[in-house]
């Protein structure tokens, strides 16, 4: 290498910024506006694949419906390539981390292979029950691990208590699943089944719960009141689908239709409606936490992803969605960079 050569790269080195040393050395910081990027489409992806395309079906016309479609569909596709990269850059970046535990780390490298192993046909068809079981416990791994890793630092100890209880939320309803399956003839496994399940969405509730108490508490006035109103919007939302009727407005019809689809089969009256409700929670939640820019990216955005993952690890999208939320918690729990950019964010 010529002089000339070395004294230009030390003059574009001397004019970098500091944080852009910290964005280069750091993964969370690098990585920030694709984790924002990823939450975005990920809430929009969840919104219309969820709610909107089916309320829609048996209200619009053929041509609206495929319309809508269409961009459902677009949007899902956007979702699983940009959370698919997450995943990967972040397995690489963990694989050149050393403060990750070993039991933790092994989890996480079972899990992410195993997860993008199943990911990968439901692309194209729908998974056997055998996959998205096999796909539900190496989400499980990945969520487990990451949670472990979490715990150890102050500032990821939150999302990372929220991520231990979606993942019993999600153990819950898997075993349930199975008891049913193996058990079809017999009442007494149903009534466990029934009971594993109730004990699933109770789970979800109280990881919601904690996880808005979380963003309550924060020095930015700003965060608090976008976490009240999104709770209050949820429980507007639900409260206007419940009153919807054959003489209600077309916009009622569908809330009442795409959100009565994600309750769970045969639920009770008052346990459906609080499903309901932590549905659109998750969904308004995940979207305050994506376009907020008073907290640390990386932990804002794993909140956002492990709300749209809502426990429910047999489902492609929000499997990989809770997997990616675990992996960038245990990376911005050993960085460093990352834990002083949360405290100074806090200390203002």
């Amino acid at each position: 290498m010529t002089e000339s050569q070395e004294d230009a790269r030390a003059d574009v080195a001397s004019s970098r910024s500091p944080e852009s040393y910290e964005r280069l050395a750091s993964p969370s910081l690098r990585s920030a506006w694709l984790l924002r990027t990823s939450a975005l489409v990920a809430v929009l992806s969840s919104v219309l694949g969820a709610v909107i395309v089916p309320g829609l079906r048996g209200i619009a016309t053929d041509k609206t419906i495929t319309r809508w479609e269409q961009i459902s569909a677009g949007l899902a596709y956007m979702m699983g390539l940009l959370l698919a990269g997450l995943l990967i850059t972040g397995v690489f970046d963990l694989s050149r981390s050393r403060k990750v535990g070993i039991g933790p780390r092994a989890l996480l490298m079972l899990g992410a292979p195993g997860l993008l192993y199943m990911l990968v046909p439901a692309f194209a068809r729908p998974l056997s029950p055998v996959a998205s079981l096999i796909m539900a416990v190496a989400t499980l791994f990945v969520v487990i691990g990451g949670a472990a890793s979490g715990l150890r630092a102050s500032h990821t100890r939150a999302i990372a208590l929220g991520q231990l209880v979606l993942a019993f939320a999600a153990f819950s309803r898997i075993f349930g699943w199975i008891l049913a399956t193996i058990f079809a003839d017999s009442i007494r496994a149903y009534t466990i089944s029934r009971t594993f399940t109730v004990a699933g969405i109770v789970a979800e509730g109280g990881a919601q719960m904690l996880l808005v108490a979380w963003l309550s508490t924060r020095r930015k006035m700003s965060t608090s009141i976008a976490t009240a109103i999104a709770v209050v919007a949820a429980f507007l939302v639900v409260w206007f689908a419940v009153r919807a009727d054959a003489s209600s407005p077309s916009w009622q019809v569908v809330l009442r239709s795409g959100i009565g689809g994600q309750v769970s089969p045969g639920s009770q009256a008052t346990l459906g409606a609080l499903e309901a409700f932590f549905v659109t929670a998750s969904m308004l939640l995940a979207l305050v936490c994506a376009v907020m820019q008073t907290e640390l990216a990386v932990i804002m955005c794993a909140i956002a992803l492990a709300l749209l993952g809502r426990g429910a690890f047999d489902v492609p999208l929000r499997a990989l969605a809770a997997a990616v939320a675990a992996l960038w918690t245990t990376l911005a729990a050993v960085d460093e960079r990352a834990m002083w950019k949360a405290l100074s964010k806090g200390r203002q």
